[in-house]
C-alpha cells in the first residue's frame, strides 16, 4: 500500500478525496431517484451508474495514475462507514466500493494509456458498476438468474455511459486549463 500511495502526488490525493467525497454524498440523492424508477427488483445503482461512475472515471482521467480506482473505493467505503450509511448491507458495503475499483483497475491493463479516450472511460465505467450490480444482485439481493443479467444489462450501459460522462468532463477541464496561444501577428 506504501508502494502505491507514493506515486501519487498531494494534488492527486486531494482529488481523490474531493470526488470520493462528492460521489457519496450524492448517493442519497440519486438512489431515491433511481429506485422510484425501478422499484424494488433491480438494483438502483444498476441504472444510476450513469451518475455513480462518472466520478471514479473523472478521478482517473485527472490523475492519470493506476490505482486510482483502488484508493476511490477505499477512500468511499470509508466515508460509508464513518457517516453511518451502511444501509442494509453493513460492513458488506466495504466490498461494494473496493472490488469494482479493482476490476476497473484490472481492465485498464489493457489500455496501455489507462483512462484517456472516450473508449477506455466507457470500459471502465462499465466494468466497475457490473461488478457492483452483479455483488449486490447475487451476494445481497439474491436476485434469480432473468432479474440479475437484466441488472447487469442495464449496469453496463450506464456506467458505460457514466464513464464516457466523467471522461468528457475531464476533457472538457483540460481544455479550460490549457494555456491559449497567442495570436499570430500578420
Amino acid at each position: 500500500m506504501k508502494k502505491l500511495l507514493r506515486s501519487f502526488t498531494t494534488f492527486d490525493l486531494v482529488i481523490i478525496a474531493l470526488l470520493a467525497a462528492c460521489a457519496i454524498a450524492s448517493k442519497p440523492f440519486v438512489r431515491l431517484l433511481t429506485q422510484m424508477l425501478t422499484g424494488t427488483l433491480i438494483p438502483a445503482g444498476a441504472v444510476a451508474g450513469v451518475f455513480y461512475m462518472l466520478w471514479i472515471v473523472l478521478a482517473c482521467s485527472i490523475t492519470k495514475k493506476r490505482g486510482t480506482a483502488i484508493l476511490m473505493g477505499i477512500v468511499q467505503s470509508l466515508l460509508v462507514v464513518v457517516f453511518d450509511m451502511l444501509g442494509n448491507m453493513g460492513l458488506g458495503n466495504l466490498l461494494v466500493y473496493i472490488v469494482p475499483g479493482i476490476i476497473l483497475e484490472l481492465g485498464m491493463l489493457l489500455f496501455p494509456r489507462y483512462v484517456s479516450s472516450i473508449f477506455s472511460g466507457f470500459t471502465a465505467g462499465m466494468l466497475a458498476n457490473v461488478t457492483g450490480s452483479f455483488l449486490k444482485g447475487l451476494v445481497f439481493m439474491r436476485l434469480p438468474l432473468a432479474p440479475l443479467l437484466i441488472s447487469l444489462g442495464l449496469a453496463a450501459i450506464s456506467g458505460g455511459l457514466g464513464g464516457v460522462i466523467g471522461y468528457k468532463l475531464y476533457a472538457l477541464i483540460a481544455a479550460i486549463n490549457r494555456p491559449k496561444e497567442p495570436p499570430l501577428n500578420r
